[in-house]
């Protein structure tokens, strides 16, 4: 089996036993904005203790599920967000983010975003304090593929539903 990467952000696996069979694996930037870690005290008021671990649990059953390779992120400030959507824009096919606090703000991301043109689905939870304020006055609304405010893990799965969609290339399974 050999394993080598293409120009368009797939992972492409050929195996030689069987040539017929080629598995491409996409792979996808997951970033939390700040605040995520504290998901568990903000959920514990709703009773449904919800923690970031769950969060990426459910992200990887449905990359699994999916084949989607992930890449994981959680970052304060939006330099390092920044930076690492930058470094990475070569190798992933989409950025699934929920900017948190920092989407009113977040100028240098919306300019990266514009430049680089990788689809991007910005995701809201609808369990933080101000997320419907945030959602509205988002200065990435215009520039991302799609948006979700959406209480728990399903605003992410749901994201990564639509990134799978919108890249996977025509004509596969």
């Amino acid at each position: 089996m050999i394993k080598k990467t293409d120009n368009i952000s797939q992972t492409v696996i050929v195996n030689f036993q069987n040539p017929y069979y080629i598995d491409i694996a996409m792979k996808i930037l997951v970033i939390h904005g700040p605040n995520i870690p504290l998901l568990g005290k903000i959920s514990s008021t709703t009773g449904t203790r919800l923690t970031l671990d769950k969060v990426n649990k459910a992200l990887r059953n449905k990359a699994k599920e999916l084949n989607i390779e992930l890449k994981i992120f959680q970052f304060y400030d939006e330099a390092r967000i920044v930076k690492t959507v930058s470094r990475n824009r070569n190798e992933i096919a989409g950025l699934l983010i929920n900017p948190c606090a920092l989407v009113n703000t977040c100028y240098s991301l919306r300019e990266l975003l514009s430049i680089i043109k990788i689809p991007t689905v910005e995701i809201h939870l609808s369990e933080f304090p101000f997320a419907k304020e945030s959602f509205d006055n988002s200065v990435l609304k215009d520039i991302v593929l799609d948006r979700l405010i959406e209480s728990g893990t399903e605003a992410y799965v749901k994201g990564l539903d639509i990134l799978y969609n919108k890249i996977l290339p025509k004509g596969f399974p």
